[in-house]
């Protein structure tokens, strides 16, 4: 089984990027859900670990929703994966989980597997929200100055 993110890590990531975008307001999961027309059901369960790791907060009621616990330059999507689906591993056997008739310990390409499930946790690690942010800005403002150019 090849690694994959699911579509709980893939929304999460997504959920995220729209309460930074919010810069500090509160979002509703109803707006995200509309907006991105996914089950608001589904969101509210993506989001309970994301509260849980202290990565969200939520407000009750009237302008209530969720919002960025912590700056968005200070949360990395490798933070936001692992929190809803557990540790990035390309192949079972490098989380230890098969039989070990079926993963030796000394599998060559264990640690291979390995290196991978390394590497892409750092690149996971080295992408923040704010990042993301960042990158959307430079995007509308480089499209703006490309409408300019064709006027």
């Amino acid at each position: 089984m090849p690694f994959r993110l699911s579509t709980r890590g893939h929304y999460a990531v997504l959920v995220m990027y729209e309460l930074a975008k919010a810069g500090g307001a509160y979002s509703s999961l109803q707006d995200i859900s509309t907006s991105w027309s996914l089950s608001q059901g589904y969101l509210e369960q993506i989001v309970r670990p994301l509260r849980e790791a202290g990565l969200v907060e939520g407000k009750r009621g009237f302008g209530g929703g969720y919002a960025l616990a912590r700056d968005a330059s200070e949360i990395t999507v490798g933070e936001i994966v692992r929190t809803v689906e557990g540790p990035v591993v390309p192949v079972q056997c490098v989380a230890g989980d098969l039989h070990p008739e079926r993963c030796p310990d000394d599998c060559r390409a264990k640690s291979v597997w390995q290196k991978v499930g390394e590497a892409i946790d750092n690149v996971l690690d080295s992408i923040t929200l704010g990042d993301l942010i960042r990158e959307e800005n430079q995007d509308a403002a480089s499209s703006k100055g490309d409408r300019s150019c064709d006027e």
